[in-house]
């Protein structure tokens, strides 16, 4: 492994910490920074993601894209200890959606100095039904600004196939990748390939009242396979979710009032106490 490599996998596993989502996957690695999710509700129950229809979030399953019918942003921003931040802007419509997310981890002292990690993603995903099958594909472009400048991309092919109340989802994560390579150095670092594999229940027991199990398991080509995965019920426009991202429990809350709605996560952490995400969404 390289030392670009060595000083990614240092301070990405302390900011996951920060954030308060380390053990659902590795720390280690290209790519970090999209495993910090977007969405506050996928994050209230796990971070699921393969079999959950989010509506706003390129970093979802793109293959669910096939399914929506509205135009949507969404918005979400979380500041941790030490002054590191992490934010994220999605745009979905009926096919494609798009996201940009920055992390940026403030002054952390170092001996006499200072390091600073910072690094920028953008994804496209776009997605087609055919019946009840979704397919989609989705491009994640990584660029780590400080202290060293690099870029790299990874392409994650996505299926969904909806029979009602079950849904079933694929996601191939860096099915094809070009390496992150740095500026002043001949050594690269490639992406690690993984599948996603999810499954989502969803039942209907009165009018306006929706409930729904969903689950993920992640790490199949990695040899570490992880289960997360939770419950989520809503009763009109109010919903509440409860679940387990790999390391601890998770709880979330959603309103959604007329063309706005609101989503707030957290998780729990015995060592680092709670980490909270509220993110907001407008539909066209």
């Amino acid at each position: 492994m390289s030392r670009h490599a060595l000083w990614v996998g240092f301070v990405a596993a302390g900011l996951l910490l920060v954030a308060g989502r380390s053990g659902a996957e590795p720390a280690e690695g290209v790519g970090t920074l999209f495993r910090l999710g977007t969405s506050a509700r996928s994050l209230g129950w796990g971070g699921v993601s393969a079999a959950v229809a989010d509506g706003v979030g390129a970093l979802a399953n793109p293959a669910a894209l096939g399914r929506i019918e509205t135009l949507g942003v969404s918005s979400l921003y979380a500041s941790g200890f030490g002054g590191t931040s992490y934010g994220a802007l999605d745009f979905a419509a009926p096919l494609v959606a798009l996201s940009a997310v920055f992390l940026d981890s403030g002054a952390i002292p170092l001996g006499a100095g200072a390091l600073r990690f910072t690094s920028y993603g953008l994804v496209g995903s776009v997605g087609l039904p055919i019946g009840p099958v979704g397919v989609g594909v989705r491009w994640r472009f990584l660029r780590v600004a400080q202290p060293f400048v690099g870029h790299g991309w990874a392409l994650d092919p996505g299926l969904l196939v909806d029979l009602g109340r079950l849904r079933l989802g694929l996601i191939w994560e860096a099915a094809a990748s070009a390496p992150m390579v740095y500026e002043g150095s001949v050594r690269s670092d490639a992406w690690t390939p993984d599948l996603v594999l999810g499954a989502a229940w969803t039942v209907s027991p009165a009018e306006d009242v929706v409930w729904t199990a969903a689950a993920d398991l992640r790490g199949a080509l990695r040899g570490r396979t992880t289960l997360v995965g939770g419950m989520e019920a809503w009763i009109g426009g109010l919903g509440a979710r409860v679940g387990w991202d790999g390391s601890g429990p998770t709880f979330g809350l959603s309103a959604v009032l007329s063309w706005l709605r609101v989503d707030w996560s957290t998780s729990v952490r015995s060592d680092l106490g709670a980490s909270h995400r509220i993110s907001l969404g407008v539909a066209f």
